[in-house]
């Protein structure tokens, strides 16, 4: 069957915003906490990867031995993503708006699916001039918790396209750069291409990436061969 749906993470994949990213949060997690900028960067970049933002601050408080609720712990992730997005505006990846362009001339759909809050994303989409080529896009709504990258996500795309989930995952790509992308795939058995950045080009492939790219230029070939 034909890929229709060409889903995207949004930062790491779309948009260069890691390093600005992992910056702003030791900074943020210091400030608030009094963590090591250092270590709180380190859990960000290599254990929290791609994770939602509870995830992440979560990981770094158990790490430092700060216990807050499930409730805090949301509530104030929620605050420091709104930091993070109103604060770091990172460019797009230089091939990625000609890439998509090119997706849409043949007529696939296109859809964002990001750990960062979704009125973020509506911003950085705008902001970068994709929202043109994006049918959908979907992000963490505070008062949702449960409203993530992954399955919630992809279900929530599908009914926009107005298809069956069961026929959306099989027609569907996603896109993303670190490993919880590449498992929140597979959890949903959608195919799946990695771009190289924070997930070594090693790592990415024994956690079961069968395509890697370093850029997107021959990604409308890629896909159309699927």
């Amino acid at each position: 069957m034909k890929i229709k749906y060409v889903g995207f993470d949004k930062d790491g994949t779309l948009i260069d915003s890691v390093d600005a990213y992992t910056r702003e949060w030791g900074k943020i997690i210091h400030a608030q906490f009094g963590i090591d900028r250092k270590i709180a960067e380190r859990i960000f970049r290599v254990d929290a990867a791609g994770k939602p933002t509870a995830v992440q601050l979560a990981l770094v408080l158990e790490s430092n031995h700060i216990k807050l609720s499930e409730e805090e712990i949301f509530q104030k992730a929620n605050e420091i993503a709104s930091l993070l997005g109103n604060t770091v505006k990172a460019p797009l990846f230089p091939e990625v708006l000609d890439v998509l362009k090119k997706l849409k001339l043949p007529g696939f759909l296109i859809f964002i699916s990001s750990g960062q809050q979704e009125e973020v994303v509506r911003k950085d989409l705008i902001r970068t001039n994709l929202l043109q080529y994006v049918d959908f896009y979907a992000g963490i709504k505070p008062a949702q918790p449960n409203f993530k990258k992954g399955e919630q996500h992809f279900r929530a795309a599908a009914k926009h396209f107005g298809v069956d989930f069961k026929t959306f995952v099989k027609e569907t790509v996603f896109i993303g750069d670190t490993p919880e992308d590449i498992e929140v795939a597979r959890n949903a058995n959608i195919l799946f291409i990695a771009r190289v950045g924070q997930g070594s080009l090693k790592k990415l492939k024994k956690l079961g990436a069968k395509i890697v790219v370093s850029d997107f230029t021959n990604l409308p070939e890629i896909i159309s061969t699927l």
